[in-house]
């Protein structure tokens, strides 16, 4: 029996080293090329946890893209992708208002009547308002528009390639849609008592350890990815809907 175990034990060493060894090559070939093709690319991830944790290319996309004739065969990742190692961020996200954000923007029928150059293609309300976990049939059809990279949640928080926690707990990851004059959250925050704060404390002004509450402070608190918020608009109350699913 001892001697069972210590060959078992040699085998799944051997084996570890060896699909590691596979793992770090297809790595070195992407980089390899990438670094002449898209360098800022391979930049971000060098300096992302990803990298630090050897957590290479063919991880996310797959191993079927080896040249540029192949490079229709990268698999784009889904949030799917990201659940298999991030499970419990991924549930949590399901729980939350980001996730309807793709549901709530096909539910209006003006949608649908527009052009989807004013809807889709990360122009107009479609850059945003992607957010949420699609169906297969959805993913496919979004792909045959040729919106490569409207089929995951997770970057629109965590950039691409970095996907850095720190960058997704700054306020300013929010502004990218929580802006303008139709929905001017960021505009509200920056101009609050909040924002301000936050401001004069990233700016050395206040001690570091002031009150200086940001988006996330309140809304993702203790770094959950369960985004709630009242339901309203800008933060009217409004009579809650009976769904509990929007009542939430």
């Amino acid at each position: 029996m001892k001697r069972f175990f210590i060959i078992f034990f040699t085998f799944m060493v051997t084996l570890f080293l060896v699909v590691g060894t596979v793992f770090a090559e297809e790595g070195e070939v992407c980089i390899k090329c990438h670094r002449a093709v898209t360098p800022l690319l391979v930049k971000d991830w060098q300096s992302s946890e990803h990298s630090d944790n050897d957590v290479n290319c063919s991880v996310c996309h797959g191993s079927k893209h080896k040249s540029k004739k192949t490079a229709h065969l990268a698999e784009m990742p889904t949030e799917a992708t990201c659940a298999e190692c991030h499970e419990e961020q991924f549930d949590q996200f399901a729980k939350g208002k980001h996730n309807f954000g793709w549901t709530s923007l096909n539910a209006l029928p003006v949608t649908h009547m527009e052009p989807d150059e004013l809807i889709e293609g990360g122009k107009g309300c479609g850059g945003c308002h992607n957010m949420g976990i699609k169906s297969e049939a959805q993913k496919k059809e979004l792909r045959e528009k040729g919106y490569t990279y409207r089929t995951n949640s997770c970057d629109e928080c965590h950039t691409r390639h970095t996907f850095s926690k720190k960058e997704a707990q700054d306020p300013r990851a929010c502004q990218q849609c929580h802006m303008g004059f139709d929905h001017p959250q960021w505009e509200m925050y920056e101009s609050s008592k909040h924002g301000e704060r936050y401001a004069m404390k990233e700016a050395g002004r206040l001690p570091k350890d002031a009150a200086a509450p940001t988006c996330q402070f309140c809304h993702l608190p203790n770094g959950t990815h369960t985004n709630k918020v009242a339901w309203g608009f800008l933060a009217v109350r409004l009579p809650l809907p009976k769904d509990k699913q929007w009542a939430e």
